[in-house]
């Protein structure tokens, strides 16, 4: 019995997902979030999304993110960046809590747009 050929749908989709994958490379700003910090800003996105944003404090115990000491710094750098921002909450200035600024929101939706794109 010989193996099935591969289905061309499958070829097909895997193709489209190469295509959106190099297009994302592609985008404006995309070269200040690299691979590093995209993690970050998108667990700092999903929080506030979520209606929940989340302090600097909790995001330096997420071990799933780095140490402490490499989150701080990418942190930092997504605020350099524009793309966070660190707002103090008014019962307690001690507490800044990490926020994506609209140049992040415009990055995320043009990442959107890409995969309608490429679901179309």
């Amino acid at each position: 019995m010989s193996p099935r050929p591969p289905k061309k749908e499958l070829v097909a989709l895997y193709l489209r997902y190469r295509s959106l994958v190099d297009g994302l490379k592609d985008l404006p700003n995309a070269t200040q979030v690299t691979e590093e910090l995209e993690p970050l800003l998108i667990t700092i996105t999903q929080a506030w999304h979520a209606s929940t944003p989340l302090p600097v404090r909790k995001l330096l115990i997420n071990e799933a993110l780095g140490s402490p000491a490499t989150i701080h710094k990418r942190i930092h750098q997504l605020h350099e960046a524009g793309l966070v921002s660190l707002d103090a909450v008014a019962s307690d200035a001690r507490i800044k809590l990490v926020v994506p600024t609209e140049q992040a929101l415009r990055y995320l939706a043009e990442k959107g747009k890409a995969v309608q794109l490429a679901n179309r």
